[in-house]
Formats: structure tokens, sequence, C-alpha cells
């Protein structure tokens, strides 16, 4: 690697000045030493051109990280909608300012927003193929503002449903359109680390609200929660459209720009990557994605019917139950821990376990950490389900069930780490991973859907399955969901660590099935 000559004031190579200070006698071996790094420059560059490779070159990641910080600000958003409930229900029914919440109240504001969720994939979808991927995100502000002034001014339950399907709608637009513009606008050195980002910001989010919420009213929390889409209106102002979109719509000079500011390079030195793009949103536009082909193609079908698998796991392990209504679990486990206390210990627990994913999810291979997060969230469930068993049963009036208090924490501890080192930022990346590339935009909002969807089941349900099985039963379903859900990674799932596409196709189909189907496309292209 080229050895870089750096500026006099802040310190060179070679035992060259750190402070001004050094500067006078250090003066002569900084030129020597920048000759010599010269040298190795042209040699480096000389042996480059006889082995027909381009010298390596050091793009600026700051700007990077500021657009991905800014585009996240999206998620943060997004966790701020999926915990209001667990600090916002409790304060409203206390308050009892709209007043009484019955059950079927309560189970609507809980569930209304991933109901929300469901309708905003397609429009998402279909934003950031028309719209843009930021002009999407940036339209969102508006009615996210909005929907939290609806609960902050509410006047009734109607108000409360309303601003909940609006901040439900926004964030679930913002869990398509901020990973796209993500994986689009980074390179791909630290793609990976910034596209984690997405889920630590959700924690971040949901930690968020835990700690406003511990101390506030409903009323100040929706407003809290109000400023954070304003926030994420400005820092995406200074951030350009994606690259690939502004050449998708024909906007080469733009896209230029584009490159140029995220990559910190001149407008010259980024033409290579322009190239590469053009090529790349060629070899989309010649593979038209029709429902027929879908369904038809078992390359394309199976992929998809393994990620509705994983979300139908994902989302019957109760974790967005968990999250809506953590205040109401530790209420109702009449522990000695006080329950707003204890969410915010558990969202900052959440937070600290998601930043070790990124590391590790290269090293130890998606499969292996997808099964342990399963075995660990199936023991945690079934550890809380004992619990809330022996409180029933008064089984424990030896001892008393207050001696195990520090249970229902230690268990939904577990249940979180587990779920954030695995499964949570997993089922998301497997999508990338999974999905061929011609499809993803069309596959994605389908298989996302479907998770809103069934997240809206389980939320808007979750009362009445502790209704009809009790609160130990309620967690041990989802503790053998978990269980499932570790025998269906086992089988069904391929992986995806360091294969390239074909690799992975060859999971789901034989390679002259693969072919087959690739020659099928082929001619239908020619005859088109």
């Amino acid at each position: 690697m080229a050895m870089e000559k750096r500026s006099p004031e802040i310190g060179g190579t070679g035992g060259s000045c750190i402070n001004l200070g050094f500067y006078a006698e250090n003066l002569q071996k900084e030129k020597h030493d920048n000759v010599f790094c010269t040298k190795i420059s042209k040699l480096e560059s000389q042996k480059a051109l006889s082995t027909g490779s381009a010298p390596k070159r050091k793009t600026r990641k700051s700007t990077q990280i500021f657009a991905a910080f800014a585009a996240n600000m999206g998620a943060f958003a997004l966790g701020s909608v999926l915990s209001w409930t667990a600090t916002g229900l409790p304060s409203l029914r206390a308050s009892g300012e709209l007043g009484h919440l019955d059950g079927s109240e309560d189970t609507w504001i809980g569930s209304i927003a991933t109901l929300g969720a469901v309708a905003a994939c397609p429009f998402a979808g279909y934003g950031i193929t028309n719209f843009g991927r930021r002009m999407t995100m940036l339209l969102l502000t508006v009615p996210f503002l909005g929907g939290w002034l609806l609960i902050f001014f509410a006047q009734d339950f109607a108000m409360i449903y309303a601003g909940r399907f609006l901040t439900g709608f926004c964030g679930g637009a913002f869990t398509i359109a901020a990973p796209v513009f993500i994986a689009e606008s980074a390179d791909v050195k630290i793609r990976g680390g910034l596209a984690s980002g997405f889920d630590l910001m959700v924690s971040v989010g949901m930690l968020y609200i835990y700690a406003i919420g511990a101390y506030t009213s409903w009323h100040t929390q929706a407003l809290c929660c109000g400023l954070i889409p304003i926030v994420f209106h400005i820092l995406m102002c200074f951030v350009p459209e994606s690259p690939r979109y502004l050449i998708e719509i024909g906007d080469h000079g733009k896209a230029t720009k584009a490159l140029s500011w995220l990559y910190g390079m001149d407008e010259t030195e980024v033409q290579d990557d322009l190239k590469k793009l053009i090529q790349s949103v060629e070899e989309s536009k010649a593979r038209p994605v029709t429902f027929r082909k879908i369904i038809m193609k078992m390359s394309v079908l199976k992929p998809i019917v393994v990620c509705l698998g994983l979300m139908l796991f994902t989302t019957m392990s109760g974790y967005d139950a968990v999250t809506f209504y953590t205040v109401d679990i530790f209420q109702s486990a009449g522990t000695n821990i006080d329950p707003r206390q204890s969410t915010i210990i558990l969202g900052a627990i959440q937070v600290i376990a998601t930043i070790p994913a990124a590391f590790i999810v290269d090293k130890y291979g998606r499969r292996l950490l997808l099964m342990i997060s399963e075995i660990f969230m199936c023991i945690s469930l079934a550890a809380l389900g004992a619990y809330f068993y022996m409180k029933r049963d008064d089984i424990c009036s030896s001892c008393n069930h207050i001696s195990l208090g520090w249970l229902p924490l230690t268990s939904l501890t577990v249940f979180l780490i587990a779920y954030s080192v695995g499964i949570g930022p997993l089922s998301l990346m497997m999508i990338g991973e999974l999905l061929p590339s011609h499809i993803k935009g069309l596959a994605s909002c389908a298989v996302l859907s479907f998770r809103w969807m069934l997240g809206f089941a389980v939320t808007k349900l979750f009362e009445d399955i502790e209704q009809d099985l009790g609160r130990d039963g309620c967690y041990w379903l989802f503790s053998v969901a978990c269980f499932l859900g570790c025998f269906f990674v086992y089988f069904c799932m391929p992986e995806t660590k360091g294969k390239s596409l074909d690799e992975i196709q060859r999971f789901f189909v034989s390679p002259a099935k693969l072919q087959q189907e690739r020659q099928e496309e082929e001619i239908e292209q020619t005859g088109a």
C-alpha cells in the first residue's frame, strides 16, 4: 500500500513532526521522508500497471457514516414508536384523562402501529422507486410529526389510534427506505457495519422512550418522540440522494456529485464507480420482475418461502409483545423491582448487546448465531413462564414468590440479549442475502408486510392469549415457537457467510436447474 504524505501540522511519516514546536528541526527529515514516499508510490503505480490492477484508493468514511447516521434516525424514531406503549399505556391508564381504558382499547393502542407498518410497505416500495430513497424518507417527516401531535393533543381514544397508526406507518416505511439508502450510499468495506446500525438505532430509540417514560406523562413522551423526525429531517438535508437512484432516472451528473461527496474524492476519481453503477442498473433493468416469474421459478420462490418462515418465527418469539407491554409484564410479576427502572435496564442491555452483533456475524456465521439465539430465547421464555406458573399456583409458598423477584428481569435480559445478537438483526440481513437481486424490491416488501401483519396479530391478541392460556401458558407458547425456530434454521436456512449469490441459490436449486432458468430468461429477453 502506498504511504501517504501527511501535512506537517498534524504529523507525517517516518518520524516527522507531531506538533508545531518540533517543526523546524524535523523539516529536513520530513522532506527526505516525502521523497521516499513519492518513490514508493511510483513503484506501486508501475507494479499496478504491470499487473493490470488499479492502485488502491482510500475513500472518506466520515461522510458515509454521517449519511448512514442521518438515515438511521428513522430507525431511532421507529424504536420510539415500538416502545411508547411500554411506558405510555400505564401512564395513560393511571391518569384517566381519556376515561377508563378497557382491554380492547389497550390492545388496539398497542397493536395498531404495526397495522400502519403493514400499510407502509407498498408505499415505501413505490416511493423509493419513483421519488427516490432520500426524498421518500423526507416526505415521512410531516406525517410522523403529525402522528405524535395527534397523541399529544388527544381528546379521545380515536385520536390516539390515528396517531399510533400514522407513526407506525412512517416507522414501517423507514424499515424499507433506510436500509436501501445506506446499502447504496456506503462503500463495500464499511457497508455491513453501517447497515447493522439500523438495529442499533432501533434499540437506542427504545431506550430513549424507556428513560423519558420513567419520569414523564404520556403527553410529554409523545412530544419528546415528535422531536425525532425533526432532527432526522435537518440531518438529511445535508445528505445527497442515493447515487444508484440518480442513475436509474438518468441524472448521471448528480450521481457523480453524490459519489464525490460520499467518498470524499474529486468527480474525476469516481468515474470507475459511476461506470460500475451504470452497468449494474442496466443489468437490473434487463431482468424485469413479474408475479409469474416469482411463483414459477424455484430459485426465486424457495428463498422467499424461507424468508417468510424466518419472519414467522421471529415474530412468534413474542418480541413485539414483550417490548410493547414491558412495564405491564413487570407489574403483573408482582416483584419488588420498580417496573419503569427495569425497562431502562433492559433498554440499556439491548443497546449494548446489539453492538457486537456487527462484529461477530462475519466470524461465526449466520446459522450458528440464529440457532444459539433461538435456544437462549426458548430457555428464557420458559423460565419466565415457570415464574408466572409458580406465582399463580403458589408453588413456592414456603419461600414466597417475592424471593424469585429477580427471575422476570433476568429472563427478559437473557431474552433481549439473545434476540439482539441473533435473530433480531439477522432476520433483516438474511432478506438481503437470500433474495435474488432482481426481485429483491418486490419480494422484500411482501416479506416485511407479512412480518408486520404477524406483529399486529401477536400484539393485538397478546392479552387474549394471556387470558385463555394464562401468563405462564402464553410465554411457554412463545418458547415453543423459538424451539421450533431453531429446527427451522438448522434444516431450512443456508449459511450465507462469505458466499456469492450463485452459491446461495445452489442451496435451493441444482446448478443445472439454475442454469436452465437463466437460459429461459435470456430467451424471453431476446424475444422481447
